[in-house]
């Protein structure tokens, strides 16, 4: 897999991928390798688009909606932004919620590490 542009948006025919991307490459095929040894098939994809290209997009809605007023053009937008936003939303706010969990725990170990350390220096 060839990335177009690199993570720190410098131009890839000028400069060559970077190392954050080249190392992501070596992942991607070390995994692929790791796949393909246990049977599964890998299929690139491109995943969704996250910058659709808006003149299109509007003319595919008026397409669909030739009467439709600013009003719900804007909901319409908002609402297939929505679509490719609240995946990583959602998985955001999972990750949110187990490191608060994760960190709850530890606290709760930290405390009842320090009773513990405290009881056994006690000198009684």
């Amino acid at each position: 897999m060839v990335w177009n542009v690199c993570s720190t948006l410098s131009d890839v025919a000028d400069n060559g991928p970077c190392g954050r991307c080249l190392l992501l490459e070596d992942e991607l095929a070390e995994l692929r390798q790791q796949l393909a040894a246990v049977g599964r098939y890998v299929v690139s994809t491109p995943g969704p688009n996250t910058n659709p290209d808006l003149e299109r997009e509007l003319k595919r809605w008026l397409a669909v909606n030739p009467k439709a007023d600013a009003a719900s053009g804007f909901r319409a937008g908002w609402t297939r932004l929505a679509r490719f936003v609240s995946p990583k939303l959602r998985d955001w706010e999972q990750r949110w919620f187990r490191s608060m969990r994760d960190n709850d725990r530890l606290r709760a170990r930290i405390g009842i590490l320090l009773r513990e350390l405290t009881r056994l220096s006690d000198p009684r």
